[in-house]
């Protein structure tokens, strides 16, 4: 099963990182494929997300399951219909006064598919390392709001 695993620092407490990362609206903003995505009622285990992307020219209609949610330090998902079966896992650590956060994706093709698939993967994995790169400079470029007085 190919697989891959994207380490990123972001200055900015865990709680908000989290917050972001999980905001299903903010999708598009963070992710290059993405262009819509959608919650089926509150972020929870069990939730679904239905999302539309544009990858390698076709446009691509998915649903992810939410298999894990513990803020602000997991938030794991799975595919649940659509062309390619994967999961990622999320997992926030603080680091110093900002956040670690570690993406683990686990793609399953089938033993006919693995060289066909070669090729795409490779891309997906360079657009989700650009993607987590964004997220950082998103993040980072917004300003933490300060404690009521």
């Amino acid at each position: 099963m190919p697989s891959f695993e994207i380490t990123v620092d972001v200055a900015r407490p865990p709680a908000d990182v989290f917050a972001y990362l999980t905001d299903v609206s903010k999708l598009p903003e963070w992710q290059s494929t993405a262009s819509e995505a959608e919650l089926d009622g509150a972020l929870r285990r069990g939730a679904r997300i239905r999302e539309r992307r544009h990858f390698l020219g076709r446009d691509v209609r998915t649903e992810l399951e939410v298999t894990a949610y513990e803020p602000p330090q997991r938030f794991d998902v799975r595919s649940a219909l659509g062309p390619v079966s994967f999961a990622i896992r999320h997992t926030l650590t603080a680091a110093g006064e900002g956040t670690r956060v570690r993406a683990e994706v686990d793609v399953k093709v089938g033993r006919m598919m693995r060289l066909a698939a070669q090729g795409p993967l490779k891309i997906a994995e360079r657009e989700f390392r650009s993607d987590f790169a964004r997220l950082r400079e998103l993040l980072e470029a917004t300003p933490t709001a300060e404690p009521a007085a």
